[in-house]
């Protein structure tokens, strides 16, 4: 996102966690977006299946609604398969992650 664009100007970085074992690895982080609580989750494991890419938007009564999805097809290539030595999980889903957010601020503020 080009950081002088109006949703950019309004994206609040809140948090972030990470995890990984041999089998998966996965990447979360949480923005504001407005009045909005926005969640980027993704999760990239050995087979696409089992891989998900999700925005969800915080709800009044404090649960995850979901927004917008990404096929695991469309991104899996792009990534490092778990178990190929050490990854760092920002790194390979940080860019996804800003493309789901990048998707839930054109859902929710325009």
């Amino acid at each position: 996102m080009n950081a002088t664009s109006p949703a950019a100007r309004r994206i609040t970085e809140l948090d972030h966690s990470t995890s990984c074992d041999q089998h998966r690895y996965r990447y979360s982080r949480i923005v504001r977006l407005g009045r909005h609580r926005v969640r980027a989750r993704i999760q990239r494991d050995f087979y696409s299946t089992q891989s998900c890419a999700v925005a969800e938007v915080l709800a009044d009564n404090m649960t995850w609604t979901l927004l917008a999805t990404d096929d695991p097809n469309n991104w899996i290539d792009d990534t490092t398969p778990p178990g190929q030595g050490p990854i760092h999980c920002a790194t390979e889903l940080g860019p996804l992650a800003d493309t789901l957010i990048n998707r839930a601020a054109a859902i929710l503020l325009d």
